[in-house]
């Protein structure tokens, strides 16, 4: 009887471990994406390799900046971290692929911001799964989003219009009195 509740018992528990939803991560809506990365643009992997050191992450990638929308645009290469231990991140580069993605700092080389839904592959011209405004993924094209983006970043850039000061007090307004000494003070 044992054996039989733990044969099915064990299948079971194998399953709930592979039916774990794999959107486990929160998807950050593009003007977040674009507000928390330091270099944003459209990249070609030239080099996807396996990292030689224990650590956080297992791939490295070397990018090639095709256009810069934001970020340093002297860099010849981007080196990536990827392949994160977070657990439901998927964030891997694959050699020749085109993609638009959103970096940040980390350990003196860059990583993707928002593991997978940082990058977004380009196919013709069109970027693919990207955000629209209800953060819904969609297929758009590579000039329309960069517009977006740009969009994105000026907003974030223009100073907000300052609040009106304080009205100063009018000339009309009656002079207040000193106020008056307590009793105290007048025994004294």
């Amino acid at each position: 009887m044992r054996k039989a509740i733990i044969l099915f018992a064990l299948p079971l528990l194998a399953l709930t471990g592979f039916a774990q939803s794999r959107s486990c991560l929160r998807v950050m809506p593009a003007d977040e994406m674009t507000h928390n990365a330091i270099w944003i643009g459209r990249v070609k992997v030239r080099r996807a390799d396996k990292a030689n050191f224990r650590g956080s992450y297992l791939q490295t990638a070397a990018l090639q900046p095709l256009d810069v929308i934001e970020g340093d645009f002297t860099l010849k290469e981007l080196n990536v971290l990827a392949q994160s231990v977070v657990r439901c991140a998927e964030d891997n580069y694959v050699k020749d692929q085109d993609v638009l993605v959103f970096l940040e700092p980390q350990d003196s080389l860059y990583h993707t911001v928002n593991y997978q839904y940082g990058q977004f592959p380009i196919l013709n011209d069109v970027v693919k799964g990207w955000r629209d405004a209800n953060n819904n993924p969609v297929d758009k094209p590579y000039a329309d989003v960069r517009k977006e983006i740009l969009a994105y970043i000026n907003a974030a850039q223009t100073p907000k219009p300052q609040e009106a000061p304080p009205p100063t007090p009018s000339a009309q307004q009656p002079a207040r009195k000193p106020p008056e000494p307590s009793p105290q003070s007048r025994s004294n």
